[in-house]
């Protein structure tokens, strides 16, 4: 027998902790993980309070704990086993948070130094809220918005390696479940504590309109204790800064200044343009997983009634201005208010993909451009008429 084998039958406590604050909870989520094939132990929070003693690889806290009590536990935990994992799970699909992060598979891998490559940073790369402010500017300056293989008709893949290929090595944009999903991965892999949450669109909404579905992927930091709203994948209006989510006082970023208003259970993101805040979305407390969003994509990008199916837009935010095509016209939009407008033939629509919003333009992406030119010359006429 040797040594290794003698060490592990002699410390064969669960090296798996959960814990939660609802004991019948905790129980379901345990029997369901020891189901699964892992060795696991499960604590409420008096109980683990001053007993995280033991030798853990993995603690899962459930988020139902509170920010300060779960600082504590994760102080107590690495003050024992330093390099122990702690993990932020969320009880209607703990296990399936639990389950994966054990076995080594809750996480694909992002060549970090591809990505700083892509959008031009060269910083350190550790879980500082410095850190996530410079990525979060220049993610958007570097990687388009834009929707243009639904136009074709081509789908979205938004598997992880999908997006790199795409967002990364074909120098592409993408959308919010590709921004967002790349964003997350980064942050993790950073060693950020990161979150992500869906969002009902209401920006240039109607009066009273019926709000949108659950069709926008934002993010969630917490950095010591607090909550930051990250979303690099918003188009026209996208933050170029995270945005603190638990106060509803104003933020300053490189553009607009922006809100969160609680509305029930809800965040609603405003924007102030022109000295009128403006509704953005509205984003509900429930986290979702990477699987949750296969069906809103699908919507977003098949779906007849989706305007990414019948309109050209694609954004582009640095700090000198936002760009924003949307089918033949191209606003320039700056952080003092000034504006200007441009409408655009086909070949000048190619000609910008290219040189203001830096995509590899393909000889397929014509059809787009002349359908796109034609329907702001009606919008025009319409509009003379």
């Amino acid at each position: 027998m040797s040594a290794e084998t003698l060490f592990n039958q002699l410390n064969d406590e669960p090296r798996t902790l959960v814990i939660g604050r609802d004991a019948v909870t905790l129980a379901l989520v345990v029997e369901e993980v020891r189901a699964a094939g892992i060795e696991v132990s499960g604590m409420t929070l008096a109980e683990a309070d001053g007993s995280l003693t033991g030798s853990f690889d993995l603690i899962a806290i459930g988020s139902g704990i509170g920010e300060d009590q779960r600082r504590s536990l994760i102080d107590e935990a690495r003050f024992h086993n330093p390099g122990v994992r702690i993990l932020r799970t969320h009880a209607p699909f703990a296990a399936a948070e639990i389950v994966p992060a054990v076995n080594g598979t809750d996480h694909v891998p992002v060549d970090l130094a591809a990505y700083c490559r892509r959008i031009g940073y060269d910083g350190p790369l550790e879980p500082t809220l410095d850190v996530l402010r410079e990525l979060h500017k220049l993610h958007p300056a570097a990687i388009a918005f834009e929707a243009i293989d639904v136009l074709l008709d081509r789908g979205i893949d938004i598997s992880p390696a999908a997006i790199d290929a795409k967002l990364i090595e074909a120098r592409r944009g993408g959308y919010c479940y590709e921004q967002n999903g790349l964003f997350a991965r980064v942050l993790r892999q950073i060693g950020f504590d990161v979150e992500s949450l869906s969002a009902s669109v209401r920006w240039m909404f109607a009066p009273g309109a019926a709000p949108g579905s659950l069709t926008h992927r934002v993010l969630r930091v917490t950095i010591d204790g607090i909550p930051w709203l990250a979303d690099v994948g918003f188009g026209s209006c996208v933050p170029t800064a995270p945005i603190r989510m638990d106060v509803s006082d104003p933020q300053p970023t490189h553009h607009e200044a922006f809100r969160l208003v609680p509305m029930g259970p809800h965040l609603l993101l405003q924007a102030e343009v022109e000295g009128r805040w403006q509704s953005v979305y509205a984003i509900p407390p429930d986290t979702w997983l990477d699987v949750h969003y296969e069906m809103p994509n699908w919507f977003t990008s098949k779906h007849p009634v989706s305007h990414f199916r019948h309109r050209l837009i694609v954004t582009r935010a640095t700090p000198e201005a936002r760009h924003i095509l949307a089918d033949g016209k191209l606003t320039i939009r700056r952080p003092d208010g000034a504006a200007e407008q441009r409408f655009l033939d086909a070949d000048e629509i190619m000609d910008v993909l290219r040189s203001v919003f830096h995509l590899p333009v393909e000889p397929e992406w014509r059809v787009v451009a002349e359908r796109a030119a034609k329907a702001v010359e009606a919008e025009r006429l319409a509009e003379a008429a």
